[in-house]
């Protein structure tokens, strides 16, 4: 009887903008429900630093790929790829919109803090689907 062969795992770097995207949104939801600006602020600070850290997020995505997987293109690579520059595309605009309008979360929301809403719901949706198809990497 043959032994079974144990698959090794490549060790992968955490995505660190998948958790902050998430938590921003999460906090302008619970925002919602209390009105306590702070935790308003709270989910700016976390966006800021998702759009800060992405492309070096990015970027070790891309190095892993290069080196592990001898840049061997598979439709998740390519899904993973252009997730993240949907991710920077998205999440740079609500950080800027929120940075060039303070006000704009105040309750109830106007225009301008519907659009921040729906991108940080788009971003919170593209590192869902970034994230799935991440474990697909690393369980298949």
């Amino acid at each position: 009887m043959e032994a079974p062969k144990i698959r090794q795992l490549h060790p992968m770097f955490v995505h660190f903008p998948q958790a902050l995207f998430p938590v921003a949104f999460g906090a302008f939801c619970l925002y919602f429900a209390t009105g306590v600006r702070e935790i308003e602020a709270g989910a700016f600070v976390c966006a800021l630093f998702g759009v800060l850290a992405a492309p070096f997020t990015a970027a070790t995505g891309f190095l892993d790929w290069w080196t592990h997987y001898q840049a061997y293109m598979t439709s998740v690579f390519r899904i993973k790829i252009t997730g993240s520059f949907v991710l920077m595309a998205l999440g740079a605009p609500a950080v800027l919109l929120r940075a060039s309008h303070a006000d704009l979360a105040v309750l109830p929301l106007g225009a301008l803090g519907w659009a921040y809403f729906g991108l940080l719901a788009a971003c919170t949706a593209t590192c869902v689907v970034l994230g799935y198809y991440g474990g697909k990497l690393v369980f298949h």
